[in-house]
């Protein structure tokens, strides 16, 4: 399929008023998190909104990122335009189908609301004792979650 005809069929299936892409790219929120979708002549990319990096303990929370990137089929990124971090999924058109598309999405959002929670937790101090071999969890109690 491609990037026009999912995007018209979400929308007719889920009754979302005024998704409609301009210029490749569109817009919606999913349960209060942001959510970007563009077409490539391949593929789709899409990306949920994280949050803004913490004040304290960034380079922390970043490498968390990047580590999370090298066991998941999605992937996390910053934008330059916000400054905030999103998770990313990119879908080949080629392999699409609507019923796939709702899937993949759903399975995004869900991770961007279990990321959203855990940056919201995030305390710089003890991802410093994790580093150190310390038992306190980088996320207080919440504990790490693999996306």
């Amino acid at each position: 399929m491609e990037f026009t005809e999912i995007i018209t069929s979400f929308a007719r299936r889920h009754s979302v008023e005024g998704l409609v892409p301009q210029d490749g790219q569109t817009s919606l929120d999913i349960d209060g998190i942001p959510v970007t979708l563009v077409g490539t002549p391949d593929h789709l990319v899409a990306g949920a909104e994280i949050g803004e990096p913490p004040a304290d303990g960034r380079a922390e929370f970043a490498d968390l990122l990047l580590e999370a990137n090298l066991e998941s089929s999605s992937y996390f990124a910053k934008t330059r335009e916000t400054g905030k971090y999103v998770l990313l999924r990119l879908l080949p058109l080629a392999d699409l189908d609507p019923d796939t598309f709702d899937e993949v999405l759903e399975t995004l959002v869900n991770n961007a609301e279990t990321w959203r929670r855990l940056l919201a937790d995030f305390r710089p101090a003890a991802a410093q004792a994790a580093a150190e071999d310390s038992d306190a969890p980088a996320f207080g109690t919440g504990g790490f979650l693999q996306v």
